[in-house]
């Protein structure tokens, strides 16, 4: 989903990462705190839950630290679908969104961050807001409305920042679970009804993972970071990975040799509209990808034409039922002030043509993620069919690699020119104009956008829940933003200004967990369990946030104590350490002799 292309200080970025394919209405609900309630017709009721106390003894052991205990029992276990003889695996992370009137506002959910702030990629025509984010009718709810919002965007004039001031037509929503929850290999499904309608283009709803490393839609943290997943000391791509394999002293807790990044894997990226596309693709249809760095720098297929044979990505790919290639976006070049600092970056994607139910009722998206040596692989699958399959072999063309990194979960809908818009733009329109304000908006602009946007919103991207099963006998699962193969916290302490934007007044990357606080009348403004004791939230139990409407979640293991430096010198080999305890073994021995001979001299 992200476009990570950067502008200098922070401006808008101006390179589209993303073409319309074609080159070429749902009424408003009422719904609390400006979102609105699922449908009963599409929910299924939730039968068999636990305490929590008994949900995580039901676990034996595993993994529970993540587990909302509103999941059903049936959902313990699951095993996957490519590979069914590999056994069972067992559920470690979920949400089910079954308490209404959560927020996710910074420090607000353990779980999930929704980010209030401009989006700088991707020729982004919205501004995310945490208030088109919370929960209610058993789902998650993101709201993308037309409702034009201003803002100071820092923006680099001739090496200087400049405060302009812009404007936004539309206002929508991101949740992410970076520096909360991440996880490295298993499966992971989510179930959703995707915003507005499946004929009516102009929306961007995804579900999609991204490495730790790198944080979306803060393009100081994604530099020279997206999508990279390379170990190999090549010195002419050492310039464009920062975490590269050619440096054999890294500091902040890095592993000698050893290249690291954030690459992308989009469980879906959905493209609304109507029409017949190239080689009979049919709108509305998602895209399944594995965005990864280096890409293939020369004879890349044209964007809208099949590879040749041998061109693109091929060994061993399999594509599911009605799957195809996706040729309208092969990736592309992340440029940089000089040649030396600019790289390709590849996605590697497969299209799946959905229909207007995938916009009307719930249906559920899988990724299994083997990390298992021997058996690596990215499997996509909707409602248990294959839609993808990638082996490591399909990634020898450029020598990446499947990914190993901590990936965090990311949910929003985007709204961008370069996706489901009039693409050239019609003779006559008011090509920058997108404005829906009225019943009757200026015809110069409405021809410059899909038609039916405006008439479709607002509209809701509803989540009904997302689960993730790992096995516990795998050493390659784990589960945690910074582990002892991957570690991550001291690097992004030492960068803290990467992972935050000051110029929207945030002053760290993420503020401190709420418990309890909000504001209230009654016992019921309060949440499960909990009470309301001089107009204010006291959270009881294993429940936390302003209103203790959230269930508590940590890692179960602790890899590493969290780091109190910005600074951390290099990794010394232990053939140096040895031979310096030796020396200083050596010197110490001298300076005791000198210390007993002059102590001699001095008595005789």
């Amino acid at each position: 989903m992200g476009d990570f292309a950067s502008p200098e200080a922070g401006g808008d970025a101006t390179t589209p990462r993303r073409r319309n394919a074609d080159e070429d209405a749902t009424t408003p609900r009422q719904e609390p705190r400006d979102v609105a309630a699922p449908p009963a017709r599409a929910r299924r009721r939730r039968t068999h839950t636990l305490s929590r106390c008994a949900f995580l003894l039901s676990l034996r052991g595993c993994s529970g630290g993540w587990v909302d205990p509103d999941t059903p029992k049936q959902h313990l276990k699951t095993k996957s679908l490519r590979r069914p003889e590999a056994g069972e695996f067992e559920l470690i992370y979920s949400d089910e969104f079954e308490v209404a009137g959560r927020t996710f506002d910074d420090g607000h959910d353990p779980r999930w961050t929704a980010v209030d702030k401009n989006d700088y990629t991707n020729m982004a025509l919205h501004f995310y807001k945490s208030k088109h984010v919370t929960t209610s009718g058993g789902a998650l709810n993101i709201s993308t409305r037309y409702e034009p919002t201003s803002f100071m965007s820092a923006e680099d004039k001739k090496g200087f920042v400049e405060m302009q001031k812009r404007t936004k037509p539309y206002a929508s929503g991101l949740v992410q679970g970076w520096g909360k929850f991440c996880f490295t290999g298993g499966i992971m499904e989510v179930r959703a009804r995707l915003p507005g309608a499946g004929h009516v283009g102009g929306l961007w709803p995804a579900m999609w993972l991204l490495g730790a490393l790198a944080r979306a839609t803060y393009v100081g943290s994604t530099d020279w970071m997206w999508p990279w997943s390379f170990d190999k000391c090549d010195r002419s791509l050492q310039p464009k990975q920062e975490i590269n394999a050619c440096e054999p002293n890294p500091h902040f807790g890095l592993h000698s040799k050893e290249g690291r990044g954030a690459p992308e894997i989009d469980l879906l990226e959905a493209m609304p509209g109507s029409g017949t596309l190239g080689y009979g693709l049919k709108k509305p249809y998602f895209s399944a990808s594995y965005q990864v760095a280096p890409g293939k720098p020369h004879d890349r297929p044209i964007e809208g034409k099949k590879p040749r044979k041998g061109q693109w990505y091929e060994k061993g790919l399999e594509y599911g039922k009605n799957a195809t290639v996706n040729a309208f976006f092969y990736g592309e070049e992340l440029s940089h002030k000089t040649k030396r600092d600019t790289y390709v970056a590849d996605a590697v994607s497969a299209n799946r043509p959905i229909t207007d139910d995938h916009f009307q009722n719930y249906h559920t998206y899988r990724l299994e993620w083997s990390t298992t040596e021997g058996h690596k692989h990215l499997s996509w699958f909707l409602d248990g069919e294959k839609v993808f399959h990638m082996p490591p072999e399909a990634l020898e063309l450029t020598g990446a690699k499947m990914p190993d990194e901590p990936m965090h979960i990311l949910l929003n809908t985007a709204v961008s020119s370069t996706w489901g818009f009039p693409a050239p733009c019609p003779p006559g329109c008011a090509c920058e104009c997108f404005d829906c304000q009225g019943s009757l908006p200026d015809p110069a602009c409405s021809c410059g956008m899909p038609e039916g946007l405006c008439a479709m919103l607002p509209a809701f991207y509803e989540i009904d829940s997302v689960r993730v099963w790992q096995q516990a006998d795998e050493p390659s699962h784990k589960v945690g933003c910074s582990t002892d193969t991957r570690p991550t916290a001291k690097f992004i302490e030492g960068h803290r200004h990467r992972y935050f934007d000051p110029y929207n007044d945030e002053t760290q990357p993420l503020k401190p967990q709420v418990h309890g606080g909000g504001t209230c009348t009654k016992d019921k403004d309060c949440g499960r369990a909990s009470a309301c004791k001089d107009g204010q939230c006291k959270c009881q139990g294993e429940w936390t946030g302003p209103h203790c409407r959230a269930a508590k979640a940590f890692d179960d293991h602790v890899w590493e104590h969290p780091p109190t430096l910005s600074f951390y010198g290099p990794v010394v080999p232990a053939s140096l350490l040895r031979f310096g305890a030796l020396l200083v073994g050596v010197l110490a021995s001298v300076f005791a002799l000198h210390v007993a001979q002059r102590q001699k001299k001095d008595l005789s």
